[in-house]
């Protein structure tokens, strides 16, 4: 009976031998797949890029040019009292009690207008009055490019609302030497209008005077 245990043993070894093989053919067949080889999607695939919104068509008004006729205006009273150059036969509307806005007679909207508006009690300094330009323009405009910033001055581009190129100019002015801003001026126009922009919010600017009749320097 001795020789039972080592055959049986033999057996045993056959058994598991042959199931194994079986198992890991099974396992083959279940895994080697079948048809045209494709790409296997990534787990996390990057989102497509969009091209760039195309600008709405610019209106076709004439440009603005530089060294247009110019005539004296006044705004404010007492020692909020400003004067200064303002383009002639253009027409002045206020926005608020202090701010207002000029535009020539006839012209499309989006193509160029001008915007003047005194910053009375707010005790900022020109350059925080420009940090909160441009987070603003960051926050609500679209397409904002600094063009330049200057000590006083800033010059950006944007998406209008109606989806229109504009280029803009702004100047912040220091009337009495106080430190603070007191007034803000603004120009808006196409890209055809910089030269005529640009020279326009450099004359308002330095033109303007305060109620101590001192010209901005």
């Amino acid at each position: 009976m001795q020789w039972r245990g080592p055959a049986v043993l033999v057996a045993l070894l056959a058994i598991g031998t042959g199931s194994g093989y079986a198992a890991s053919g099974s396992a083959r067949e279940e895994t080697i797949g079948v048809g045209v080889p494709a790409p296997v999607p990534a787990q996390r695939p990057e989102l497509p890029i969009e091209a760039p919104l195309p600008y709405a068509p610019d209106p076709d008004d004439a440009p603005l040019g530089p060294d247009i006729a110019m005539r004296e205006a006044t705004l404010g009273v007492g020692k909020f009292e400003i004067t200064f150059p303002a383009p002639a036969g253009w027409s002045r509307n206020a926005n608020a009690s202090n701010e207002w806005k000029w535009k020539k007679p006839g012209t499309s909207n989006n193509s160029y207008v001008m915007r003047i508006e005194q910053i009375n009690s707010q005790d900022i300094t020109i350059e925080d009055a420009i940090d909160i330009r441009i987070e603003r323009l960051r926050d609500e405009q679209q397409d904002v490019v600094i063009v330049d910033r200057g000590g006083d001055s800033l010059e950006y581009t944007y998406r209008s609302n109606e989806g229109n190129a504009r280029h803009s100019f702004m100047r912040w002015l220091d009337l009495d030497a106080s430190g603070q801003a007191d007034v803000e001026i603004v120009v808006h126009g196409r890209e055809r209008d910089v030269p005529g922009t640009r020279d326009l919010i450099r004359r308002v600017g330095d033109g303007m005077r305060g109620a101590t009749g001192s010209v901005v320097s």
